[in-house]
């Protein structure tokens, strides 16, 4: 699962954004700071989103595989008790 990986990214960045902010503050205007912070964390969010996404469908696919195989097993049982009467 890559989504504590993603978080761990997020949360890094939340925290270079906190250092980074005064400085970039300092060398550029606040709103261009806030803008360039703004970025970095919508760029991140999207990159856990995306493998959270990923996460889901795997998921999904795991859970439609077990849902095929309870089919395949609800079938076999079935003929079993046919076959026993």
């Amino acid at each position: 699962m890559k989504l504590p990986t993603q978080l761990l990214r997020v949360t890094a960045l939340l925290a270079l954004a906190g250092i980074a902010a005064p400085a970039l503050a300092e060398e550029n205007t606040l709103k261009e700071g806030a803008r360039d912070v703004g970025h970095a964390v919508g760029t991140a969010a999207r990159e856990v989103g995306q493998g959270a996404k990923k996460v889901g469908k795997a998921v999904g696919n795991a859970a439609k595989e077990v849902g095929q195989a309870v089919k395949e097993g609800a079938k076999e049982a079935k003929k079993a008790m046919k076959s026993e009467k």
